[in-house]
């Protein structure tokens, strides 16, 4: 496999994963009662950490199945919002640095956080930062005070042409937004000339919407509704704030499915995610049948062929659980089209 064809299958990687994160009806945008009351008994507690394998088959692998990443899942309690009220985070963390490959082609050191209000009902701030080969650090702030959603990045330098023929080349650093860093994120140091580490990148969409959560947190707020008195195929609708867009995400529950995950078979809820309202994008999420709900596997396209990420061990509450990998033998053709017949 080249150096180019590895590059373009990394970059999707990372960037649908971070649209991934991957409630009765929304009349207006608010969650009903009885979604608030489910939303109350959480079957996941602080400190609960999900770990996770990303692996890809595709033609960039010839049909095989190849790991090319670790993902970790961590809820948090009781931490501080930007206006100084309890709140919660739940955080994501990639990481390629297990896998030579990845590491050689395109190393990936990606963390998302989100900060919720105490009802996990509104994302109020959310930070995706990549020390790896991106080097990136963006901050989407949904300030519920003015309804507007405001998008800061990290000041860096770019390249000034000028001169005869555009043949003097310069590297100066980004100029300030049109709007001033906010006071809760002012803390970073100053880079040269006493200029600030962030800046202002974009205002986007107003919010309209009593509650609105992002990727990450709607998979945990999935874990605490209660689809037992819904029919299949019932679409709920939520809005969710991606970059400085906020969509609404269609959650459909498709079936029950009995999946295996680490050489060991699980009976499952199988959950379809509609992530735009205009295109046919979508993903899968597999939940455990029981009081924990804990999200065992998910499943998108990628680029000519697919992603799957699966459980691998569980810390909760001081207990863990390790899900065994067993290895398997090389399915035949026919297996591997099998394997693959849900259409993502």
């Amino acid at each position: 496999m080249n150096k180019k064809r590895w590059n373009v299958f990394f970059y999707c990687s990372v960037f649908s994963l971070s649209l991934l994160f991957c409630i009765n009806a929304l009349a207006n945008g608010e969650l009903s009662d009885a979604t608030a009351n489910a939303t109350a008994e959480r079957p996941f507690s602080s400190g609960e950490t999900l770990h996770y394998k990303l692996s890809y088959r595709g033609l960039l692998t010839s049909m095989i199945w190849a790991d090319i990443a670790d993902i970790k899942m961590t809820f948090l309690a009781n931490k501080p919002t930007p206006n100084h009220h309890n709140g919660h985070q739940f955080v994501l963390q990639l990481s390629t640095a297990n896998y030579t490959k990845a590491e050689i082609i395109h190393p990936v050191r990606y963390t998302y956080t989100t900060t919720l209000d105490e009802s996990l009902q509104r994302t109020l701030l959310v930070e995706e930062t990549d020390t790896g080969a991106n080097n990136s650090h963006y901050f989407l702030w949904l300030d519920w005070h003015t309804s507007e959603t405001q998008l800061f990045k990290k000041r860096e330098k770019e390249q000034i042409t000028s001169g005869f023929l555009g043949l003097d080349n310069a590297m100066v650093w980004e100029k300030d937004g049109e709007r001033a860093i906010p006071e809760f994120l002012s803390h970073f140091p100053l880079i040269e000339n006493d200029q600030t580490y962030l800046i202002h990148k974009e205002s986007g969409d107003k919010i309209k919407n009593s509650s609105i959560l992002d990727p990450l947190s709607m998979i945990y707020t999935l874990r605490s509704l209660n689809f037992d008195t819904e029919e299949f195929d019932t679409i709920i609708e939520i809005p969710i704030a991606v970059s400085d867009d906020i969509r609404l995400y269609r959650i459909e529950r498709t079936g029950i499915e009995e999946i295996k995950v680490g050489g060991e078979n699980h009976q499952t809820t199988r959950y379809k995610i509609h992530t735009d309202e205009k295109k046919d994008n979508s993903y899968y999420i597999w939940l455990s049948n029981d009081e924990l709900k804990i999200p065992l596997r998910l499943a998108m396209k990628a680029p000519l062929g697919r992603l799957e990420v699966d459980l691998v061990k569980v810390t909760r509450r001081g207990v863990q659980k390790v899900v065994q990998i067993e290895p398997e033998p090389e399915p035949e053709p026919e297996q591997v089209q099998e394997h693959c017949s849900l259409s993502l």
